[in-house]
């Protein structure tokens, strides 16, 4: 069982979270607003039945000119597959590949796919 979804280019990981006095870290407003958008647009696009669960496998394609480093864009993208219940939590994660080119502009396409390489964690 594979799946692939096209979302919107997620925020930066620096720009996901802010220190808030007598809060502490709490969401930004644009990480909110990224993370309600990415996980209706999972839920568009990928049957419900097409979870995967236990270890699994991503390959994510970013645009060409995205700016920033490539693995400052993987935590958001993951919990928005947890949150929308698409896979397990994060710690089943086994295997990323993540790349410059493939994707529009202003989008990230991810493929899931159950990882061969599971094993306990």
């Amino acid at each position: 069982m594979i799946f692939t979804v096209i979302l919107p280019l997620p925020p930066s990981a620096n720009r996901l979270f802010a220190n808030v006095p007598g809060k502490g870290r709490v969401k930004t407003r644009a990480y909110k607003n990224w993370r309600k958008a990415a996980i209706l647009t999972i839920f568009a696009q990928v049957r419900a039945d097409l979870r995967i669960g236990g270890p699994v496998g991503l390959s994510i394609c970013v645009p060409t000119g995205m700016r920033g480093d490539l693995d400052n864009r993987l935590k958001a993208l993951i919990d928005a597959l947890v949150a929308a219940n698409r896979i397990d939590d994060d710690k089943h994660v086994h295997s990323i590949l993540i790349v410059r080119g493939g994707a529009d502009a202003g989008t990230v396409t991810v493929t899931a796919e159950p990882s061969p390489n599971g094993g306990g964690d």
